[in-house]
């Protein structure tokens, strides 16, 4: 039975999956971001890395960040 579930349900990219849960989080204006508590210590790299005209959720800007940190931009 889960064998043929499986043949009937269509594969997904995790990238699809990805951007449909990453749409349904919070989203913050730059200098909401700035301005807060959790990224404090990373206030510079998010005013050079960030958009004025964006909105971006906490994964966004983890995912940012770490590439930033790695060094890609």
């Amino acid at each position: 039975m889960a064998k043929a579930i499986r043949e009937m349900v269509e594969p997904v990219a995790r990238e699809d999956v990805k951007k449909v849960i990453t749409s349904k989080l919070p989203q913050f204006t730059k200098v909401q971001l700035v301005k807060s508590q959790k990224y404090y210590h990373r206030r510079d790299a998010l005013n050079a890395l960030l958009k004025n005209d964006k909105e971006y959720s906490f994964v966004q800007v983890d995912e940012i960040l770490n590439k930033f940190d790695k060094g890609g931009k």
